[in-house]
């Protein structure tokens, strides 16, 4: 076989391998930061506000019932009863103390 043939051969066998990986990469978002579900409502309060300086918080309050702004409510269980906890990021300041 010439060396040319080969030389030819295996560039196009790495092209694919290369075009395989990129496709994988792609797809599993690897190297790239995953976007953050941002909540556009406000709370009507909230008393342990997570502040960044991006202008995300979040409310770690545990309260009886979830804010209906709330799109991720997570049960919590504490020594006397079954209570929950906002875990959605906002975009703004913070809400009045409760």
């Amino acid at each position: 076989m010439k060396s040319s043939t080969l030389l030819v051969i295996l560039c196009l066998q790495a092209a694919l391998v290369m075009g395989i990986f990129a496709a994988v990469a792609k797809e599993n978002a690897v190297g790239e930061s995953k976007a953050i579900d941002i909540n556009p409502g406000q709370l009507k309060c909230c008393t342990n506000c997570n502040f960044s300086f991006s202008g995300l918080y979040t409310c770690d309050d545990v309260k009886k019932d979830c804010d209906p702004v709330c799109k991720k409510c997570v049960a919590v269980q504490t020594y006397s009863a079954k209570m929950f906890k906002c875990t959605d990021t906002f975009l703004g300041m913070c809400g009045p103390n409760c």
